[in-house]
């Protein structure tokens, strides 16, 4: 994941997913996956480990149990599990994974902006300080002042007193 992306990555993946899809699947915010999806971290039976970011990533994402098993056995894991393991957001029928992640990138686009992208940043920093609460309320705070003060904020407070749709402009 790259702190200088301002858009977030929705993704959608159906079929094989192993190694590096998994690994480009890690550095995406929102994941969807078809049910017939199959996922596999092989690297251990190639000689090799994961160096693409997975051993940081994956336990963060479905726990450190799971993510051993996976790593350290290269054994292949189903949609269904991802999906119950938290790795994968959305779980639909097989051809319909594209149309679901654009749903959700549809709906972000409609967003603010700048809220979307003060969410992702502190999103970031908050994982990145884990540990350093304070650091990441500090932050947080000196972040939030400008998107509050902006036009788009202004619109969202209206259009919800005025009950309509919100048109943000990212200023």
């Amino acid at each position: 994941r790259s702190s200088d992306l301002k858009k977030p990555v929705v993704i959608a993946v159906q079929g094989y997913c192993f190694t590096w899809g998994v690994e480009i699947l890690l550095n995406t915010e929102i994941r969807v996956a078809a049910t017939d999806t199959q996922f596999q971290m092989l690297e251990v039976k190639r000689g090799l480990y994961p160096c693409g970011g997975a051993t940081m990533r994956l336990p963060r994402e479905i726990g450190w149990g799971n993510s051993q098993k996976v790593l350290l056995t290269g054994e292949r894991f189903s949609a269904e599990e991802a999906y119950r393991w938290g790795m994968i957001q959305e779980l639909v029928e097989p051809g319909e994974q594209f149309n679901k992640a654009m749903e959700i990138a549809d709906t972000i686009a409609k967003a603010a902006p700048l809220g979307v992208q003060g969410a992702m940043a502190a999103s970031r920093f908050s994982e990145d300080h884990y540990h350093d609460q304070p650091a990441t309320v500090k932050q947080f705070m000196q972040d939030l002042k400008p998107v509050m003060e902006s036009e788009d904020s202004k619109e969202g407070v209206l259009s919800f007193m005025e009950r309509r749709e919100a048109v943000f402009k990212g200023r």
